[in-house]
């Protein structure tokens, strides 16, 4: 593993690369309130095909922090990730993969204009497009009293965000969240805490990270578009996600032309609990984009990001 420093902007992000320089390279974005090291399990195993790159996003592990609390909007987190193509000689389109926040991240770059060319594939994991979720609330609430109750269910799983959002209130949240995450990961995830995740910067992390929220969080409610993109996305659905139902995760059926659809049975943290099924996946996935013949699970997972059906997994 290769460490190197990129800058962005006033931040300076920490960046580690595995693999071999003449291979595709796949890029690993994580989320709140991790580190790049999360993807530990998943980017060894990858590297083994790949170039595989993890960088720390601002505010987290070994990345500096904004002067401005704020300074995390989606806008600046895409000039972090072209920061950090260009810093590791990024020249072809790369394989970007994206958890929670990461995810976020990994829709707004197959979506907006900024990087759409830089990126080859999209494999996102527990964090819907913003676009999408505004999207899906309208559609379900007007499907009818069942819609209201998927819709209700979500904002009962997203509580957390407006207590993250509150000045001092998400601070003292933060705290709690850094103080339960080990047992969290242990008895709810089935991941038990290894060196590096969670990261020693925890405490720290989880109070930075809420500029992750409090910048995006409105911007979000109030974003125009469906979110139509014809790259092409493999969504993994975990299917104990205590943070995203399956028919939030989902919305990403329709505006997504060439969509494929997995299901792990697992919770938010399936890169920690499941390495082996996520590498596989993302592995099965660009070797197909990359000319390999399409398995029939893959297929599965394409004719299931086609389904109207809601409860529809390959």
């Amino acid at each position: 593993m290769r460490e190197q420093r990129v800058r962005s902007g006033e931040v300076v992000l920490g960046v580690r690369v595995r693999g071999e320089g003449n291979r595709p390279t796949v890029v690993l974005v994580h989320g709140y309130p991790d580190t790049g090291a999360m993807w530990d399990e998943v980017a060894e195993r990858l590297a083994e095909r790949f170039r595989v790159v993890v960088y720390d996003v601002r505010g987290a592990g070994a990345s500096s922090s904004p002067s401005d609390p704020l300074d995390y909007g989606i806008d600046v987190l895409m000039g972090d990730l072209e920061a950090v193509l260009d810093g590791v000689g990024a020249d072809e389109p790369v394989h970007l993969v994206g958890h929670d926040w990461g995810s976020v991240q990994g829709w707004e770059a197959v979506i907006g204009d900024r990087l759409r060319c830089r990126v080859a594939s999209f494999t996102s994991i527990s964090g819907p497009d913003r676009r999408h979720m505004a999207r899906w609330i309208r559609r379900t609430v007007r499907s009818g009293p069942r819609g209201v109750v998927e819709v209700l269910d979500q904002a009962v799983r997203s509580v957390y965000m407006p207590v993250l959002m509150a000045p001092k209130v998400g601070e003292a949240m933060a705290r709690l969240v850094a103080a339960g995450f080990p047992r969290v990961m242990r008895l709810r995830e089935g991941a038990a805490p290894r060196d590096g995740h969670p990261a020693g910067t925890l405490a720290t992390d989880a109070r930075n990270g809420l500029g992750l929220y409090r910048a995006n969080i409105w911007r979000g409610a109030s974003a125009n578009g469906e979110g139509r993109t014809d790259a092409p996305v493999q969504l993994i659905v975990p299917i104990k996600d205590r943070y995203g139902s399956q028919s939030l995760l989902l919305s990403a059926r329709g505006p997504v032309t060439r969509l494929y659809v997995r299901r792990a049975p697992a919770g938010h943290w399936v890169a920690r609990s499941h390495p082996d099924l996520v590498a596989r996946w993302v592995t099965e996935f660009v070797d197909h984009l990359d000319g390999a013949p399409e398995t029939p699970a893959l297929a599965d997972a394409r004719e299931a990001g086609r389904a109207t059906g809601k409860r529809r997994f390959a």
